[in-house]
């Protein structure tokens, strides 16, 4: 079975103002400006999601990435499975070797989109490597929409204490949210009531 990786973050809403002082609370280093376009697909009777996961295939520049999520947090995380893929559509082939694996003669249909101007920087706090991620964000299913703007703080290295310690700084010079709604949880509370399994 194709091993995942495991994703521990926490995650804030804010607004423009917050957004600005937390980069200007950190300290200085290289910060990334990328736009991003991610589609999320399941079953048409929303197999994926019943099993507690999530698909979607994101493209940056020339690069797309299909990412499998775990919905259920274990152990202060969740589970993810990536890979590189060369259409904007998923491969079903790649999940066979992950606990999603589809039932046989199941096909994926697009649900929603997410469209984000992304803001990175790594930051060193409390000897642990953190991603700061501050998402500006639209999400389209249909005619119907949802934009908001997000903090995301990823533990990359070191112990997972470290990104309450950087929140708390943060919060002490900005405005956050905190809040446990995921991008694809977003996409699902927009799509018609008739397509919601």
């Amino acid at each position: 079975m194709t091993t995942p990786t495991r994703e521990i973050e926490l995650k804030f809403l804010l607004d423009a103002a917050a957004a600005a002082a937390v980069l200007t609370a950190l300290p200085q280093g290289e910060t990334m400006v990328k736009d991003m376009v991610a589609t999320y697909f399941d079953t048409a009777d929303h197999w994926l999601r019943r099993h507690g996961f999530g698909l979607r295939v994101r493209r940056s520049g020339g690069e797309r990435i299909q990412t499998l999520k775990a919905g259920i947090e274990r152990d202060g995380g969740r589970d993810e499975w990536e890979w590189p893929v060369e259409a904007d559509t998923p491969d079903p082939a790649l999940l066979a070797g992950t606990p999603a694996a589809l039932p046989a003669g199941a096909a994926l249909v697009p649900l929603f989109t997410v469209t984000s101007r992304r803001t990175l920087r790594m930051v060193q706090a409390e000897g642990a490597l953190i991603e700061l991620v501050i998402d500006d964000a639209r999400v389209e299913a249909g005619d119907r929409t949802d934009v908001f703007l997000e903090l995301e703080l990823e533990l990359k290295a070191g112990e997972a204490a470290a990104l309450e310690t950087l929140a708390a700084r943060l919060s002490a010079v900005a405005a956050l949210t905190p809040t446990d709604l995921t991008k694809a949880g977003r996409g699902f509370r927009l799509l018609p009531p008739q397509a919601k399994i």
